[in-house]
């Protein structure tokens, strides 16, 4: 796809104005041109949905290779996974920044890290590999696969039942309520994968959310904090740190915006679960150094 320029003919939002453009584009697909940096308004890049935009302005859609994501991603660009833990049953990689766990149901992203553990894998040793639970596209760290359907579905009845330890560590631009803390909401997702917190569980669709958290060490306006998830909703944590007026840092769906890293500050940094053999295991992903710089620097 070659640049397209449209000069805007009426009143509205960056976001409507994008989907006079792309008619046939789902919401969700129009909100990542916007945050990869694919938008321009007036020939400046524009990342808020809600922008006003009037009359005579000059919107540009960028293709997908002029975009700043292939700059964002760019640690995406080795394929081999990086192994935490390996044996004949399980596999634990440490998943990239804005890599997609699995293939969604339109089937039309190749490149995912479910495609990647399959085939080094299938470069390696006969056999298949199983996904045992996701990480957001925005998360990196511990992922969990399985050599076998007996133990995939081993492991997730352990996610199933809550018993699974998940740490997550995370950046936020806010200071939270207190040292540690639990939020116990109620998540709906809609059709469109748009999530939001909701009053309680009598609304339509709502799913449980529980959270705790464990402030690490707070600079200025900003807090690294340790989370502990036990359930395992889409965007779950931005969306409970977002309601205590502390989202994560670079959050541009659900908090402030882009930060100077270029990416989301939250990662999934230890596992903790019961292997097949019925040993305890635990295994930890290091904390990204950027997100040091970010709670310093910002």
């Amino acid at each position: 796809m070659s640049r397209i320029d449209h000069t805007i003919s009426e009143e509205g939002n960056l976001l409507s104005i994008i989907a006079l453009i792309h008619p046939t584009a789902s919401k969700n697909s129009l909100r990542k041109m916007i945050d990869s940096g694919r938008i321009l308004l007036d020939n400046k890049v524009c990342r808020i949905a809600k922008t006003s935009v009037n009359p005579g302005q000059l919107i540009s859609v960028l293709p997908k290779s002029e975009g700043d994501a292939p700059r964002q991603f760019r640690r995406n660009l080795e394929k081999d996974p990086d192994i935490l833990f390996e044996d004949k049953q399980i596999l634990v990689v440490n998943k990239p920044v804005g890599l997609l766990s699995v293939s969604t149901d339109f089937g039309n992203e190749k490149d995912t890290m479910h495609s990647r553990v399959f085939e080094w894998v299938k470069g390696r040793e006969k056999g298949r590999i199983f996904i045992v639970h996701r990480l957001d596209r925005e998360t990196s760290g511990c992922m969990l696969f399985a050599k076998d359907t007996q133990t995939k579905e081993m492991l997730q009845h352990q996610f199933f039942e809550r018993s699974v330890e998940r740490i997550y560590h995370a950046v936020l631009e806010g200071i939270l309520p207190t040292e540690t803390g639990i939020s116990h909401d109620w998540i709906q997702q809609s059709k469109d994968l748009r999530v939001r917190i909701v009053p309680s569980e009598k609304i339509k669709d709502s799913k449980e959310a529980i959270t705790h958290w464990s402030v690490e060490e707070v600079v200025g306006d900003r807090t690294l904090t340790s989370l502990s998830i036990k359930t395992g909703r889409r965007a779950q944590i931005r969306l409970q740190m977002n309601a205590l007026n502390a989202p994560v840092s670079g959050d541009t769906m659900y908090g402030r915006g882009r930060n100077s890293a270029g990416r989301l500050c939250l990662h999934a940094s230890s596992l903790r679960f019961i292997h097949p053999n019925g040993e305890e295991m635990f295994v930890t992903s290091q904390i990204p150094s950027i997100f040091r710089r970010i709670l310093r620097n910002g």
